[in-house]
C-alpha cells in the first residue's frame, strides 16, 4: 500500500479548457447542433454556442506565456494539455509544486450551459459536463475534486442531478451557479436541496456569482478584469443569513475566487447595521449568532493574490482563507507559485501558512480522508 500523500499546497481553484467536444459526444443526437463545440475560425480556435458569436479562450489558457503569447485568440493544440488531459494535468501540477486542486469549468461555453433557458437542454448540458469532470478527476482522485454543477432550471432536476453525482468519483463539491428554482433570489422552494447537499457532506461552491444570465453576445469593456469579483459575495452571505438556511442546515460555502481582504469590514458593517435595525424593520428577525459569526463559521474564501488578506489573517480567520492559482488563466503564477507564495508569507507561522495553503482546503474537500 502507498503511503497516504502530503498536502502542502492546494489550489482551491483550477479551471478546465476543454475537449472541444465535451457535449457533442454526450448529449442526445437531437441537442448536438445546439451544444457548446470547439471550432476553428479566421482568428484562432474558438467555443461556439448556439446564437453567439465564436468566442477565443486564450486569457483562460495561457498561465506561464510570455506577454506575446497572451490574448482572446490561440490554437488548440498550443494550449496547456492538461485543460483537457487529467494525465498532462498532473505533470503541470508538479511542475508547479500543488499537490491538488478543486477544478472549475471554462468560462464562455459553461456560461452558456449554466444559464440556458431551455431546461431539457440545460439539464443534458449539466449532465454530460458532470460526467466528463468525474472522469477526468477520476484518473488522480487524490490530486482532482471536481465541483459537480448543480442544475438550475427546477428543483426536482437539481434533487435528481444531486443524487445521480453524489457518489460519481472524483466529484467532492457542488457548483451553485444560480439558486435551483430558477433565479438568483432565494426562496424556500430551494430547501430540499440544501437538506440534500448537507446529507451528502460536500461544501457548496460559489465561483465569483450567481447568475441567470446568459454570456455577453460581445466582449465589452467592463473596467479592469478582475478588480470587482468580490461584489456579489457580500449580498449571498447576507442572503444565506438572514434566509435562516445556516440556522437549518449545516453548510459550508466555498467562495471561490473572491478574495479576503474586504470581509472583516463587511463583517463590521454587517454587525453594525444588523444591531441598529433589530429594533425597528428587522425586529422580527431571530438570529441565531452574529452576521460577522455565521460568515466566519459556514464562508470559506479563496484568493489569488491578497498581500493584505494574509497581513490582516487574524481578522478573517486563518482557518477559513484558502489559497488558489486560478490555473491555467492569466492570474496564474504557474509554474512559479512557490516563489510568490515564498514572498507573500515572509513571516507567517508555518501552522498558520499551512492552514491556508493546504489545510483547510484539504479538510473541506475530504482530500486523504
Amino acid at each position: 500500500m502507498s503511503a497516504a500523500r502530503e498536502y502542502r499546497l492546494i489550489s482551491a481553484d483550477g479551471h478546465l479548457n476543454g475537449p472541444g467536444d465535451i457535449w457533442t459526444k454526450r448529449v442526445s443526437k437531437k441537442y448536438v447542433d445546439r451544444v457548446p463545440r470547439v471550432e476553428r475560425v479566421a482568428q484562432g480556435d474558438a467555443w461556439v454556442c448556439e446564437g453567439f458569436e465564436p468566442r477565443g479562450f486564450g486569457w483562460e489558457a495561457c498561465a506561464g506565456r510570455g506577454p506575446d503569447q497572451q490574448g482572446e485568440w490561440c490554437r488548440y493544440e498550443d494550449i496547456h494539455p492538461g485543460g483537457y488531459d487529467p494525465k498532462a494535468r498532473v505533470a503541470e501540477l508538479d511542475a508547479d509544486g500543488v499537490d491538488a486542486e478543486l477544478l472549475f469549468p471554462m468560462g464562455f461555453a459553461s456560461g452558456y450551459v449554466r444559464a440556458h433557458k431551455d431546461p431539457d437542454l440545460h439539464l443534458e448540458m449539466v449532465r454530460a459536463y458532470n460526467d466528463f469532470l468525474s472522469e477526468f478527476c477520476s484518473y488522480a482522485p487524490d490530486r482532482f475534486v471536481g465541483a459537480a454543477m448543480i442544475p438550475s432550471r427546477g428543483v426536482d432536476q437539481a434533487l435528481a442531478e444531486i443524487e445521480r453525482c453524489r457518489n460519481l468519483p472524483g466529484l467532492g463539491a457542488w457548483l451553485l451557479t444560480c439558486y435551483p428554482h430558477g433565479d438568483t433570489v432565494m426562496n424556500d422552494d430551494d430547501e430540499p436541496v440544501w437538506a440534500l447537499i448537507e446529507e451528502t457532506g460536500k461544501p457548496i461552491t460559489i465561483h465569483i456569482a450567481l447568475t441567470d444570465q446568459l454570456p455577453s453576445t460581445k466582449i465589452v469593456a467592463r473596467g479592469l478584469p478582475g478588480t470587482g469579483h468580490f461584489y456579489d459575495a457580500p449580498r449571498r452571505m447576507l442572503e444565506w443569513v438572514f434566509s435562516g438556511v445556516l440556522d437549518r442546515h449545516d453548510l459550508k460555502i466555498i467562495l471561490a475566487e473572491v478574495d479576503c481582504g474586504w470581509m472583516p469590514y463587511f463583517a463590521e458593517q454587517a454587525d453594525d447595521n444588523y444591531l441598529r435595525h433589530a429594533q425597528s424593520d428587522l425586529r422580527d428577525v431571530k438570529l441565531r449568532l452574529m452576521p460577522s459569526e455565521y460568515m466566519a463559521q459556514y464562508f470559506f474564501p479563496t484568493f489569488i493574490t491578497d498581500h493584505y488578506a494574509i497581513a490582516n489573517r487574524h481578522r478573517i480567520g486563518v482557518q477559513r482563507m484558502m489559497w488558489s492559482n486560478d490555473y491555467p488563466h492569466i492570474t496564474s503564477d504557474w509554474p512559479f507559485s512557490w516563489k510568490t507564495i515564498h514572498a507573500a508569507f515572509a513571516g507567517v507561522p508555518t501552522d498558520e501558512a499551512h492552514a491556508i495553503l493546504a489545510g483547510n482546503a484539504q479538510r473541506l474537500l475530504g482530500l486523504g480522508s
